[in-house]
């Protein structure tokens, strides 16, 4: 995992504090450009701030607290106890964040080198993420939930581990697709909570993943959704590779009404994935790449813009420069392409300023 920007953070005692914000700006090319929500209320301008509170009681025993804030608005990203058993046993339970995929891991803007998300990640810094256009990635990231969480670590050699996590959530929700508003709420919409689990086998260079996750979104508790993801990444000097793949199938629902077709398929499939090569081209400055994209298949949503196969690609240029070891400049040009949907091809330009202690 990369950690950037990683300052110590204040501790007292059994008490540990650290946090995080990044301003960024984004300029749009064409006629009408896309806006995302912003906090600050200025177009193009997007605020995330986070603020992260580890009480370590003893015995293995702690507490976790952190607030965030962004294009999801203000909410709590993590509130939890831990009781660490054993290496290769772990409970947390409470707020937390589901262990689904490697990126949502490093969710954070200083644990990132590009000001932008993964697409299969997105949410609102994602061009046409309404329901009339992609309604966002696969994954929120981060992905918040209620839940309790087993995991642990178990070594297979001097260099090779795997760790895995199995964990029971309150689920994602919504009303004929997901509504990740919806899905961050307290209370579940119905009674069947979800349930999944993440495998990773990791050396000291390399690492290899699986994540899997289902259960029922709709209020009526009747529509099945079920997730997958791969993940690798690998370091050779310099060089940084990271990759996955997602994918998602969601039921429909037959009952609703504005279909543009007769529903045949009762469900819709939705992919994507990233490829990024981080090349550290000093000790403070560092190049990324990137090629991501996401894709839908099947009946578009009442009033959606999409055809049954619409998708989208971004091609990503960044520099990361870091000014000291809490502050660091990000800066990158994306060039976003749309097959059978009505959007034209986009430039886009974005440049944040990252803060962590």
């Amino acid at each position: 995992m990369l950690l950037l920007l990683a300052a110590p953070a204040w501790a007292f005692d059994n008490i540990t504090v650290g946090g995080s914000a990044s301003v960024d700006y984004r300029f749009v090319s064409g006629d009408n450009p896309p806006v995302n929500p912003s906090l600050l209320g200025i177009t193009g301008l997007g605020l995330e701030v986070a603020a992260k509170t580890v009480v370590d009681i003893g015995h293995g025993v702690s507490f976790t607290v952190k607030a965030c804030g962004g294009c999801h608005g203000l909410e709590l990203d993590q509130a939890y106890g831990e009781v660490m058993v054993r290496e290769y046993f772990n409970v947390r339970a409470g707020r937390i964040n589901v262990p689904f995929g490697e990126f949502n891991t490093r969710h954070d803007p200083a644990n990132f080198t590009t000001p932008s998300k993964p697409l299969p990640y997105a949410m609102g810094d994602m061009l046409f993420y309404t329901p009339r256009g992609f309604n966002l990635g696969i994954v929120p990231a981060p992905y918040v939930d209620n839940g309790v969480e087993v995991f642990g670590t178990l070594a297979l050699s001097s260099s090779t581990q795997l760790d895995y996590s199995l964990w029971v959530a309150k689920g994602l929700s919504g009303q004929n697709d997901f509504d990740f508003a919806s899905s961050r709420r307290y209370l579940d919409n119905n009674k069947t909570p979800a349930s999944g689990a993440r495998l990773v086998l990791s050396g000291a260079d390399w690492a290899v993943g699986l994540s899997g996750s289902g259960g029922t979104y709709d209020d009526a508790d009747r529509l099945i959704y079920l997730m997958g993801g791969v993940e690798l990444y690998f370091r050779a000097g310099p060089l940084k590779f990271r990759a996955e793949g997602l994918a998602r199938r969601t039921e429909l629902d037959p009952n609703a009404p504005g279909y543009a077709f007769t529903l045949i398929d009762t469900w819709f499939l939705k992919f994507g994935w990233y490829a990024q090569l981080d090349v550290e081209l000093g000790p403070r400055l560092t190049l990324a790449l990137r090629s991501d994209g996401l894709h839908r298949l099947g009946m578009p949503l009442p009033g959606s813009d999409l055809g049954p196969s619409s998708g989208m690609q971004r091609q990503t240029l960044a520099l990361l420069f870091r000014i000291t070891g809490n502050f660091a400049l990000k800066g990158d040009y994306e060039l976003w392409t749309f097959t059978s949907v009505p959007y034209e091809l986009r430039h886009v330009g974005r440049a944040a300023l990252v803060f962590s202690y």
